[in-house]
């Protein structure tokens, strides 16, 4: 199949698997602004980040099930599973997962770095430089990423692990671009479903870009001025306490 499919058409489970991917999705992103506004290391910040977590995990899997049923590439919705969870376990690892898991997390994201990489360059040859709507430059940053995102995998795994600033700069920046997907796919993705009267497209597009704005902050603190004050003192929320 492959039509895309949308609320107004879609019947059955494929609609059931609309709305969830919809209602999680902005679950996401209320979660994810409200622990990116709050105090690092605060009750707010902790609880945000855990419905954050669980809800990008619930709308990436619902991605990449629809992507699968319109017969496209469900890589996407895969990503954004893996760049949340890696983030998360980045400072709450798994109970009982050792270092496979972590070389199979990287495998896949090499992975599909090259499958976007090839499927960015078969784009470029196509009309309008473009696969399903999806411009080939789009690809060629979105596979960048990924690749980057296993580049730190590797350099984890060989390091034998991470920790202080590294350690939290690889949480904050995958937890930030995730952040960014979700808020990107709804104001600008979904831009026609947002009321005309509040649809300011000034206001929308800083909605949709801040999470980039966060990041490069974070990484500037953390990474470049090495400023961790206040960020790792901080008990685990209850809902982590009970995963460790």
């Amino acid at each position: 199949m492959s039509d895309r499919l949308t609320l107004a058409t879609a019947t059955g489970l494929p609609l059931l698997a609309l709305v969830f991917h919809f209602a999680t999705g902005l679950v996401a992103l209320a979660a994810g602004f409200v622990a990116v506004a709050a105090r690092k290391g605060g009750t707010w910040h902790r609880r945000g980040g855990v419905v954050f977590v669980y809800a990008m995990l619930a709308t990436g899997i619902a991605v990449a099930g629809i992507s699968a049923y319109e017969g496209k590439p469900f890589t996407g919705g895969v990503f954004i599973a893996y760049l949340v969870l890696t983030a998360w376990t980045a400072v709450r690892p798994l109970p009982g997962a050792g270092r496979w898991v972590d070389v199979a997390l990287m495998v896949l994201a090499f992975t599909f770095a090259v499958g976007g990489y090839a499927r960015a360059f078969t784009a470029f040859g196509m009309p309008g430089s473009q696969i399903d709507g999806a411009p080939a430059e789009m690809m060629v940053f979105m596979s960048t990423i990924i690749l980057l995102a296993a580049i730190g995998d590797l350099r984890m795994i060989l390091a034998g692990g991470i920790q202080g600033g590294r350690r939290l700069a690889r949480h904050l920046w995958r937890m930030c671009f995730s952040l960014f997907i979700a808020s990107g796919s709804f104001f600008l993705g979904q831009m026609k479903f947002i009321p005309e009267p509040v649809r300011i497209l000034p206001l929308i597009f800083v909605l949709a870009l801040s999470p980039l704005v966060v990041l490069l902050y974070w990484m500037w603190r953390v990474r470049l001025q090495e400023n961790l004050r206040g960020m790792m003192t901080a008990k685990p929320a209850p809902a982590l306490e009970a995963l460790s």
